[in-house]
């Protein structure tokens, strides 16, 4: 999070719990301001008063499920305001399961919110940002997104969800070269995960 001289407007979506809520608050301490995306409206009521006493220069909350449509819209709109100077694209869920026994819906919901929010979002927020000159997006993939060198080989239940992963890192490696040389940035990273157990609810949030 040092891609700037000084602090500016972050969207944070997934913002209210694990890494999103880690980004907005390391991000207020840092004097940014704050726009704030979740489905959990008392959850990011808590983040927002949390972010404000760590130092946030102003706290925005959008109330979105970013596997619908018109919610997603919302957030596209907003991220391509010309106050936004960085996008974390964190929202996820996980759809764990065997391929044959997972509900379709729920699958339709991974690739809805992990391919294609996190695409729409990194589109609508990178035009605007070179005649700023100061932009970046920040796309929260995870470490089975590169199943294929990590035992086991394939990851069992988690084919949806580690493609979709996969794709993040993927997608944002040509934005990220088409950015080179300017000061602008795009980049993926990819976190621990843990093994999902018998337990794991099929579409808990990441």
């Amino acid at each position: 999070m040092s891609w700037h001289d000084a602090p500016g407007t972050a969207v944070v979506t997934g913002a209210s719990s694990g890494i999103g809520w880690e980004y907005a608050t390391r991000l207020a301490a840092r004097g940014w301001g704050l726009v704030l995306v979740a489905r959990r409206a008392e959850r990011l009521d808590v983040l927002a008063k949390e972010a404000l006493k760590e130092g946030a220069a102003g706290v925005e909350t959008l109330v979105a499920d970013l596997g619908g449509p018109e919610d997603l819209s919302r957030v596209v709109e907003r991220a391509a305001g010309d106050d936004i100077d960085l996008v974390v694209n964190n929202a996820g869920i996980n759809g764990y399961g065997p391929l044959s026994e997972v509900d379709a819906g729920l699958l339709t919901r991974v690739l809805n919110v992990n391919v294609v929010a996190l695409t729409a979002l990194t589109r609508a927020a990178v035009p605007g940002m070179p005649a700023r000159g100061r932009g970046a997006v920040s796309n929260v993939a995870s470490l089975p997104a590169f199943a294929g060198g990590l035992p086991p080989d394939p990851l069992p239940r988690r084919a949806v969800y580690a493609g979709s992963k996969g794709y993040a890192v993927t997608f944002t490696r040509t934005p990220a070269a088409e950015l080179a040389g300017t000061p602008l940035r795009c980049r993926s990273s990819a976190p621990g995960s843990r093994r999902p157990s018998s337990t794991s609810a099929p579409g808990t949030p990441r």
